[in-house]
Formats: structure tokens, sequence, C-alpha cells
């Protein structure tokens, strides 16, 4: 019955806020601390949001902070030091696994948005055999993508080639560059500036049909029960962040630039046209993205038996889209 009332009068509120910027929330607005894990292009929607008001218009202050393993991401969020999270699918997964009430509640970019990168005289990955590649951490969105890779082309990780961790993609890229690995996973807008010196993109994960939940807006679960309507705004303001995404080039480019730290006009180019396209107008968790990521943990037993639907809530999604939150952001 709470929770009727609660999605009843959000529901009015929709219908105030698509009417106009301005709404009695506006009045005084609620702080709430949001972490991300990435600074990178399919991450870049939480900015956007931020930058283009949208959470305001739905009564919400955000403050963003980097956290940049998402092992720390899931502690920060479960001993309440956050309230919400943008993190890969491995992390929150693997967490909830091991007992932690942690849940998906969107996912803005449903496939892993990442590249190996080599040395400029390795043209193909069978020729890594022997060799190193560098991912960001063991367990993370490179970890898992540098595995997959590995095995669909017939080599063991960790035997035939060694996977070696440096904290975060800048790092890696820079061992790279001074030959301390043959190859590392980089994601946009890095990989655009490896190939923009040279460097082979080997293969880009982004066009295979892979899915894999590689942007993840996470909760606990005690946070879902006692702050629906908080979440609600808040996703309110980021599908909003989706559509000015999609729609605003000019806008997201100065967004991604600032964040992301670049002034070439071309990388943010390649990075927006990438991404632009394939983040979805409604941000809904799939079986298939989740399975993706409890494959790349499979030698965890419980996840060989894991149901997708348990690592995810899309209620409030299925809740925005009935009312006709999205369709009216695009009409």
């Amino acid at each position: 019955m709470k929770r009727d009332f609660i999605d009843l009068f959000s529901s009015l509120a929709v219908v105030v806020s698509l009417a106009g910027p301005t709404s009695g929330w506006a009045q005084g607005l609620q702080k709430i601390l949001v972490g991300y894990s990435s600074p990178s292009g399919n991450q870049s929607v939480i900015f956007v949001a931020k930058d283009a008001g949208s959470y305001q218009k739905y009564g919400l202050d955000v403050d963003l902070i980097f956290i940049g393993a998402g092992s720390k991401m899931t502690q920060a969020l479960l001993s309440g030091d956050i309230k919400l999270a943008q993190v890969g699918g491995v992390a929150p997964i693997t967490a909830r696994l091991r007992g932690a009430d942690l849940r998906i509640v969107a996912v803005s970019f449903n496939f892993l948005a990442l590249s190996l990168m080599t040395q400029k005289n390795i043209r193909s990955v069978a020729e890594l055999k022997g060799k190193s590649v560098g991912v960001t951490r063991f367990g993370s969105n490179t970890d898992l993508g540098a595995k997959y890779v590995l095995r669909k082309h017939g080599l063991v990780p960790d035997k035939d080639v060694a996977i070696i961790q440096f904290g975060d993609v800048p790092t890696a890229f820079a061992a790279l560059q001074a030959g301390a690995v043959q190859g590392c996973m980089l994601s946009y807008p890095t990989t655009a500036a490896a190939k923009k010196m040279g460097y082979q993109e080997l293969v880009d994960l982004s066009d295979s049909d892979l899915e894999y939940a590689s942007t993840n807006i996470v909760v606990t679960d005690r946070f879902l029960q006692i702050q629906r309507d908080l979440i609600r705004r808040f996703l309110m303001g980021f599908i909003e962040g989706m559509h000015r995404y999609k729609t605003d080039e000019s806008f997201t480019k100065r967004v991604m630039g600032k964040y992301l730290r670049i002034n070439d006009a071309v990388v943010l180019d390649e990075t927006y046209k990438l991404f632009a396209p394939k983040i979805p107008r409604v941000p809904y968790p799939t079986p298939g993205g989740i399975r993706t990521a409890l494959e790349g943990i499979a030698d965890d037993p419980k996840a060989r038996t894991a149901v997708p639907e348990e690592f995810y809530d899309d209620s409030i999604l299925r809740s925005l889209e009935k009312e006709g939150f999205t369709q009216k952001l695009y009409r």
C-alpha cells in the first residue's frame, strides 16, 4: 500500500515535470552523493544529466564522486557512504553472489565498450601467445574483456598470455606506450587516442553481438525499499540525460571534454559517434547482459547456477515507461 502511494505521487510528478522545468521540488533540493567508476564515453550520461540540470528538475542536488575500483565502489554503497553508483557489471554481481544486498536498477550501456589495442607490429590475437596484456584490475570489465577475447581465439589467460593489472585505463595505456606490455584493453576515449597514435585495434568488443551490463546504476536493496521515490526521481533525470546525450551532439561533446579532460575534437567526435547510437531510450537491464557477467566469473560455483533476474529490479523503469515518460521526451 505504501509503495502504491509513492508510485501514485511520483506519477503525478511526472506529469508536472514534463509540463515545464520548474516544480515544487525547486523549493529545496535533496542532496545525494553518487559514485561513478570510469571517466569514459559510455559512462558520460551521468555527466550530461548533471550539467543539463536534469537531476535538479526532479528535486535532486547530485554530487558526483569518482571511485575507480568496482570493489571499492560496492564497499562504499554497502557502508552507506554513497547512495547510488554507476559501475561495471562484474563488481556488483560478484558482491551479490557473496551475499551483499546490491541491486541493479538501470543499465545505460549493454555492450562491452572495450578494444584490445596492441603494439604496432602485432597483427593478430594469436601473436600475443607468450606475451602480456594489461587490464585495469583483476575482476574488472577490462579483465573480463581480455579473457573473453583470448579464449575466443584459442588462448588460455594467465597461461598462454600473462594478464597484468595497472589500476586504471590511462596507466595501462602508458604501459603499452612504454613497451611494458604488448597489448591492453582500453575504453573510449583512450582507444581513440591510441588509434590516432598508430597502435593496432585487434578487437572492438562493442561491435560484437555480446550483451554485457557494462554501465549500471546500482543501489542497495534497503535503499530501494526506503527511498524508492528518490531513486525514481534520479532515474527520471538520468533518462533525460540519455535523451540529451543522443539528441544534442555538441552539448554532449562539450560535457565529455570537460569531465574526460579531452580537447581533441577528433577523439571526442569518434567517441560520441560510437556511443550515442548504442545508448537505449530506456535503460533496461537484460538477462543476457547479466548472464555474460556471470560467465566471466564462472570460477565461482554460485555463478554457474545463478539466475540473472536475481540481480536487477526494473520495476521503476517499467512504471515510468507505462506512464509515457520516455515517449514524451522523444516526441
